[in-house]
């Protein structure tokens, strides 16, 4: 089997080079067709998607799992204050640790999830020993969005987190129509889009950890900490699998 020199891994998509689609767009139909073809040429598991290379039937080939695992040791586990809720962040947004949240939320690689959410083995000794009755969640999609992509990547991240800490997972929180696209807009615009953008969905009355993959501006886990504060959480951590700088 030749790996293609068109694509940089199993799904034909340069995950560097994809911008976000706009909400409501629907993919062009040739571009369907060939993604259908190169997962029948190239499945899943047959190509690594972090080097394009033939793997050995796991996600990732044995270099880019060593290269996620150790390679940015240095500059991980990051951690920011959100209005005195503490956001913990696993990697800097760049290289694999990048190349895998674009590939779970654009490539719909499900098993990108499991690869981000792993290195929670390796957590330090100052990360939070969490409470037992601790609940996982996620920040929502818009409806729109989740149907578009064919995956609710906050969802998979957060299901993957809480079985590596041993922890429930439940939806504790509601999108409320809002369908811009938060990539790449300024801060004010941010907070615009998601005034009033997330409800609650059911009172709360035990810890939550909050998952998303990239932590930015912060705004949107700021909007999803105030509406679980509403629903009376009193203990919350937030978790994202990246950090961009702001």
């Amino acid at each position: 089997m030749k790996n293609d020199p068109g694509r940089s891994g199993s799904d034909g998509i340069n995950p560097d080079k994809m911008p976000e689609k706009r909400a409501g767009q629907a993919p062009h139909p040739a571009r369907l067709i060939r993604e259908v073809l190169l997962q029948i040429l190239y499945p899943e598991g047959a190509v690594c998607p972090g080097c394009g290379k033939i793997s050995d039937g796991e996600y990732l080939c044995p270099a880019c799992r060593k290269e996620l695992e150790t390679g940015e040791m240095l500059d991980s586990w990051h951690l920011r204050d959100l209005h005195g809720v503490p956001a913990w962040s696993i990697r800097p947004h760049r290289g694999l640790a990048r190349k895998l949240v674009l590939r779970l939320k654009y490539g719909t690689e499900a098993r990108a999830a499991a690869a981000l959410t792993g290195l929670l083995r390796q957590r330090p000794p100052v990360f939070p020993e969490l409470s037992p009755n601790t609940v996982v969640t996620w920040v929502p999609m818009p409806v729109r969005r989740r149907r578009e992509r064919c995956i609710d990547h906050g969802k998979r991240l957060a299901e993957g987190t809480a079985r590596e800490l041993g922890l429930p997972c439940r939806e504790l929180l509601r999108r409320e129509g809002n369908s811009q696209p938060q990539a790449g807009q300024s801060m004010e615009r941010r907070q615009r889009n998601l005034r009033r953008a997330y409800s609650p969905a059911s009172e709360i009355s035990f810890p939550v950890l909050l998952v998303d993959d990239v932590l930015t501006t912060g705004t949107t886990a700021e909007r999803c900490i105030d509406a679980l504060r509403n629903a009376g959480a009193e203990e919350i951590t937030v978790l994202t699998m990246t950090w961009a700088s702001r």
